[in-house]
């Protein structure tokens, strides 16, 4: 039985980059290639999985191959000892597909009988056509068989420890990896150290789980309703400037802002910009213009979440031009997205939550069909708490089938009672057993709209770590790598000892 390695371009610039000890992460994969086996054949990936599906086909055939190892020829820490694990396990148990599970991606190949690459290429010309025609990224093959399962042979390997709630992406792929891939190269070379010993140093690393900032979460608009009983931020804005956010005008500069963009760009160089930390971003005159700037650039996506109450015709013609206009995404989002503050089913409940009038939950249902003609990336959200659990089971159903106007999407989101300064009025405890480093300073950065940037959402005003206009997003982010550090040794200050926001995730 003959086994090849074939490899497929991720067309990373970061991929050839020698920055491990005067290699590059094509280099290491090649060595890795011939050490498990004798051959390795490079095939296009095409643009999406048919095409993708086809070559590996293609390649099979002209080698007379009975197995393939696949990988992307991005990944440093591929390992030896893991593939022949897999493959042991391929043969003993005639698998057609094997894989790791639990592992971080990017220490293991996939393992392939050749027969089933050409039954699933066969299958991405036919009944699975849809599927075939999704792009390719790092899990497309095993998506694809996913959707048909049950006619494959599947085994895996798994992990001592399950690794994949830390996210890790041990890929040349993008910064943040390439980051995360040089880091842990400098932890471990010289130690010969196992995959599981690999990992265990990663966990352990701030520099590993803190890398650059993918959630941008900026206000750019003061002013909301004020309404929402499960909001802090009325009363907070009270306290601290003696008015009613009702009647507040603040806004942040578009100039400020369009600088912002571009240094984020030099630092993320792929992130999702938020433009609703606080207050309604609707209120904004130049919002257009945030959204044009932000999409111009390709790795960079928008998310905006909002009442829905001051949607209209105009405002998602002119949004829908610009989208329009944009490029298709490289960050692997989509242009733009919205999430619709809905969190009732019954305008009964809609109105007790958001301290209206009954007749604005009709305005903000009909708000997600106007924002669809925008993007297809509408979502009416639910905000779980005890107020309206006995409507979580109606508003899924409802907004769950494809025919209504979100197409069946819908967020259901956790209470926050943001450290104490709200009552606890979550339903349900969903935290985990074992606490995690926070992800959300270990992704995300606020900026108010004079450019303060509290250290997370949490902290609504407070706890400054530096002003992003004045000192520049690097000089700020790197401020909160010591937070890191001191959540992995499981030291808290009094608010991040109670909060439990730190296992929900943004992007």
């Amino acid at each position: 039985m003959k086994t090849i390695v074939i490899l497929t371009q991720n067309n990373s610039s970061y991929s050839d980059k020698k920055e491990f000890d005067g290699k590059s992460a094509e280099d290491l994969v090649k060595e890795w290639a011939l050490k498990v086996s004798d051959k390795y054949v490079y095939v296009q990936k095409g643009n999406c999985v048919r095409e993708l599906l086809c070559n590996i086909n293609e390649a099979c055939k002209k080698e007379n191959a009975d197995t393939v190892i696949f990988s992307f020829d991005d990944l440093p820490f591929l390992d030896e000892k893991l593939t022949k694990s897999l493959l042991d396990s391929h043969f003993d148990f005639k698998s057609e597909y094997t894989y790791a599970d639990g592992y971080p991606y990017g220490f293991a190949p996939e393992v392939i009988d050749s027969g089933a690459i050409n039954i699933l290429y066969e299958l991405s010309k036919t009944t699975k056509e849809k599927e075939g025609n999704a792009p390719v990224n790092k899990d497309c093959i095993f998506n694809f068989l996913k959707s048909d399962i049950n006619s494959f042979e599947v085994e895996s390997v798994i992990a001592e420890e399950d690794y994949r709630l830390y996210r890790y992406n041990f890929c040349c792929d993008k910064k943040e990896n390439f980051i995360a891939c040089k880091k842990l190269f400098e932890l471990t070379k010289n130690k010969n150290l196992s995959v599981n010993e690999k990992c265990l140093e990663a966990v352990k690393s701030a520099d590993i789980l803190q890398t650059v900032p993918g959630f941008y979460n900026f206000q750019i608009a003061s002013k909301c309703s004020g309404g929402c009983s499960f909001c802090p931020y009325p009363s907070c804005y009270k306290n601290k400037f003696n008015k009613e956010v009702q009647n507040s005008s603040d806004l942040m500069k578009f100039e400020d802002f369009s600088k912002a963009i571009d240094e984020i760009y030099d630092l993320s160089e792929n992130a999702v910009i938020s433009l609703s930390l606080w207050g309604e971003c609707f209120n904004h005159p130049d919002l257009v213009k945030f959204v044009e700037k932000v999409l111009s650039y390709k790795s960079l996506s928008v998310f905006i979440e909002t009442d829905g109450l001051l949607v209209d015709e105009n405002i998602c013609n002119s949004l829908k031009t610009v989208v329009d206009k944009a490029e298709a995404r490289t960050n692997g989002f989509e242009k733009i997205y919205f999430a619709v503050s809905m969190d009732a089913f019954t305008a009964k409940t809609y109105s007790k939550l958001h301290n209206c009038s009954e007749q604005l939950f009709e305005k903000c249902v009909n708000s997600i069909s106007l924002l669809k003609n925008v993007t297809d990336e509408v979502y009416p959200q639910f905000v779980r708490m005890n107020d309206n659990e006995e409507e979580l089971e109606n508003f899924y159903r409802y907004w769950n089938e494809q025919t209504n106007a979100s197409g069946g999407k819908l967020i259901i989101q956790k209470y926050d009672s943001f450290s104490g300064l709200l009552p606890d009025y979550k339903p349900a405890d969903l935290s985990p057993i074992e606490r995690n480093v926070c992800w959300h300073l270990r992704r995300d950065l606020c900026i108010l709209n004079n450019g303060d940037s509290p250290l997370c959402k949490e902290f609504i005003f407070n706890n400054i770590t530096g002003n992003v206009f004045k000192e520049g997003f690097e000089s700020v982010w790197l401020k909160t790598k010591e937070i890191v550090k001191q959540h992995l040794e499981n030291n808290y200050c009094k608010e991040c000892k109670v909060c439990d926001e730190y296992y929900t995730y943004n992007f």
